[in-house]
């Protein structure tokens, strides 16, 4: 072989490899984009989800909270008639007290009393 197959042989591989290199620089340079393009829309997938998912929180905490109010307010709804009925009573069983005690009233009851007999 002479020196100018050699140097024929050799060149065409760098070339071949120069060629391969870029070629493949390419490819990655392209699947690397498409990569960066897809996490992009999975991330905004995901933020639109996620959002999503924040505002079925406020929504069910705020109608939480509605619920605990009312359950609340007829909580102070029904010790306030409980409070009045009691009063009411306490006061009708201090008035009738009271009045027994009076000297007319008990002379009224021992007539009505008497005069069963």
């Amino acid at each position: 072989m002479n020196l100018i197959e050699i140097f024929g042989g050799v060149l065409l591989s760098v070339v071949s490899g120069i060629i391969s290199y870029f070629a493949a620089t390419s490819k990655a340079n392209k699947d690397l984009t498409q990569l960066r393009e897809q996490n992009k829309l999975d991330i905004e997938k995901l933020m639109n989800q996620h959002k999503m998912d924040l505002e079925a929180v406020a929504q069910k905490h705020q109608m939480d909270i509605e619920k605990m109010e009312l359950e609340h307010k007829h909580k102070v709804e029904l010790m306030q008639k409980e409070t009045e009925s009691k009063l009411g009573s306490d006061l009708m069983s201090q008035m009738l007290t009271g009045m027994m005690k009076t000297p007319e009233v008990q002379k009224e009851i021992l007539k009505g009393m008497r005069k069963k007999k």
